[in-house]
């Protein structure tokens, strides 16, 4: 658990390791430091050297042997908050550029149900109320539970607010009923009766699209202004044609 959250801060994993033993260590030589993370000396050499032109280790000699020492966790972890605090405040910059292109619209493909995750996590830590066409009758529960879970708890936190169409059926129905989160449902009564894929709308301009179908398990998200407004506006003639709300 240490060393991933070392790993996704941008230590490698060799790095993390050593990081460790060194902290657990105190103070301690290069070889003891090698030995302790099951590492060879030679390998150790080089990351210490890396670790410490970037502040994380420190060296000193005392009658010719070479002592090295982590730094402190504390110190750790207020570098790891200053490098997030200095990520948004360039990420305004950061968004500039990234739509800079003429080219349009941008896709990206997410595979698998870890794909499907991200999209819908990205929607609800958007910022901004969404809204989307849903059918939990299709919904892997294993992607429910994350809802429940991450994304619903993210959009609370937030401050979203989510309006859902739905084909009107029982499993709709069931999950309506126990649903506590502050969503606001509309059943449909689809001509398919079923929708096949989850479409999400968000930030705009992004489009997410999600299949659950077992063979054809995947998402996209399509990022384009003026597809995000003409399927808004579809949206928003069934939402208003679709009579009341049903929140929970």
């Amino acid at each position: 658990m240490l060393d991933k959250i070392l790993i996704e801060n941008g230590l490698s994993p060799k790095e993390a390791s050593l990081y460790l033993s060194i902290l657990e260590a105190g103070e301690t030589t290069l070889a003891h430091a090698a030995d302790k993370a099951h590492l060879k000396r030679s390998t150790v050499y080089s990351l210490v050297d890396g670790m410490r032109d970037r502040g994380f280790l420190s060296e000193t000699k005392r009658r010719g042997i070479c002592y090295i020492s982590a730094l402190s966790p504390r110190l750790l972890i207020e570098r790891f908050a200053s490098s997030a605090e200095q990520a948004k405040s360039v990420l305004p910059q950061l968004m500039e550029l990234a739509y800079a292109s003429p080219v349009k619209p941008r896709i990206r493909f997410y595979e698998g149900l870890e794909g499907i995750k991200q999209i819908l996590f990205d929607a609800a830590a958007s910022g901004k109320d969404y809204i989307g066409f849903i059918d939990y009758a299709l919904m892997p529960k294993e992607i429910y539970r994350h809802i429940r879970t991450k994304v619903a708890p993210e959009r609370a936190k937030l401050g979203n607010h989510l309006q859902l169409l739905m084909p009107r059926n029982e499993t709709n129905a069931k999950i309506l009923a126990e649903y506590q989160q502050k969503v606001e449902h509309r059943m449909v009564d689809f001509p398919s009766r079923k929708n096949h894929i989850e479409i999400l709308l968000y930030e705009g301009s992004k489009i997410g699209c999600m299949s659950y179908m077992k063979n054809e398990m995947f998402g996209v998200v399509i990022d384009s202004e003026a597809i995000y407004v003409t399927l808004k506006d579809l949206f928003m003639l069934i939402w208003e044609g679709a009579g009341t709300s049903i929140k929970g």
